[in-house]
């Protein structure tokens, strides 16, 4: 295993280091990619609140049907992205060092 391995202790806080720095980054890219995935949804809500609105007002019947039309594409398209959102405040599952057999990889 790798506790049986004695490193100098400035090595040791390099490693440290360098993993801190790669999962803030890793943080970094998913939290990002969660906030642009909480935009779209936002766009999409303000699109079918819009759209909605549209509809209440008095229209011709191929208005309504290209407005109907907008909305159902609209809230495809929120539910799309809302299933591409991972939970918040769940982390990924850390990679471990051992496979399943718990034999060291």
């Amino acid at each position: 295993m790798i506790d049986d391995v004695k490193l100098p202790k400035q090595v040791m806080d390099r490693i440290d280091a360098r993993w801190i720095s790669r999962q803030r980054r890793t943080d970094q890219r998913r939290s990002r990619m969660i906030d642009q995935r909480l935009e779209q949804l936002r766009a999409h809500r303000n699109n079918i609140q819009r759209y909605r609105r549209l509809l209440k007002t008095k229209l011709t019947d191929l208005e309504r049907q290209f407005i109907e039309r907008r909305l159902a594409k609209e809230h495809a398209a929120a539910q799309r992205t809302a299933s591409d959102i991972p939970p918040l405040g769940v982390l990924p599952t850390p990679v471990s060092a051992h496979d399943s057999s718990g034999e060291s990889l």
